[in-house]
């Protein structure tokens, strides 16, 4: 008989930050552990916070101490475009909620721009109490712009029907994650936001140092994807890297997490687990 794995309750609550002169107001979920590593996870463009928690509920992650919350834009996180945001001032408050939230040694996990997000992180300050790098399918190269290279071309003002379109097209998707990640875009997203991060995200995904850098990263690094993306040009060069684990995640696409959350958690699980024993 199957029975449902038994952990805390996850809290919410939102964390004040203050990000040159601004003030933000980002909510967020904890879940204390039983002694487990701490992981923070990071969301991507047109992503939240509850994308995963699913975590919350993996036998896999039931002693970890879980972190995720929402960027300014989404949910009831303000976006303040007179703040300038960009995907570098994404990092730099990512940074903050760690800091005030993950105090000690903590795992980084980030979906898609959350991969950017996590990268930018680590150019900019190293990795410091970072034990090691969950990437989801972050932005690693220009293929990975699926949506992002869409938006550049226009204007805030001429972006709201192709907003609309990409809804559409999400919304028509077979995968479970599409079609999850077209409600929140409907439902829980500042198309402003969207817009403003889009550049940033094309713009490092274009200069060919996204790759190098987190081949040369000294840590631990976890890289999962979904199976119907199976064809992306780099995943050789992954599997060839040493200190790389290079999981595939069954009937899942992009948006793994959310197609297929049971293999996604178990894959971060053993990752996360099997390390800190080592280490440990």
């Amino acid at each position: 008989m199957f029975k449902p794995a038994k952990s805390k309750v996850a809290v919410l609550d939102e964390q004040r930050i203050e990000w040159h002169g601004h003030i933000f107001h980002l909510p967020y979920f904890y879940r204390e552990g039983t002694g487990g590593p701490a992981i923070l996870f990071v969301h991507g463009l047109g992503g939240a916070k509850e994308f995963f928690y699913m975590a919350v509920q993996s036998a896999a992650l039931a002693d970890c101490t879980l972190v995720m919350f929402d960027l300014p834009g989404t949910g009831l996180a303000e976006f303040i475009p007179a703040a300038g945001l960009d995907v570098s001032a994404l990092s730099e408050i990512a940074q903050e909620v760690a800091a005030a939230l993950l105090p000690g040694p903590h795992w980084l996990a980030g979906a898609s721009m959350g991969g950017l997000i996590a990268l930018l992180q680590f150019r900019r300050s190293g990795s410091g109490r970072v034990r090691g790098f969950i990437n989801l399918e972050g932005n690693l190269c220009p293929e990975d712009c699926m949506f992002s290279r869409r938006v550049v071309p226009h204007t805030l003002e001429s972006f709201d029907s192709l907003y609309e379109q990409m809804m559409l097209e999400l919304r028509s998707s077979r995968s479970v994650g599409d079609q999850i990640v077209a409600q929140n875009m409907a439902l829980n997203l500042d198309v402003r936001a969207y817009y403003a991060y889009s550049f940033e995200t094309v713009k490092e995904s274009d200069s060919g140092r996204l790759m190098q850098e987190f081949l040369s990263l000294e840590l631990p690094r976890l890289f999962l994807y979904g199976e119907r993306n199976n064809t992306l040009s780099y995943l050789p060069q992954l599997r060839g890297s040493s200190g790389i684990q290079v999981v595939e995640i069954p009937s899942a696409g992009h948006f793994l997490f959310c197609d297929n959350p049971i293999a996604t958690y178990q894959a971060i699980g053993n990752f996360v687990h099997s390390l800190s024993e080592s280490s440990g």
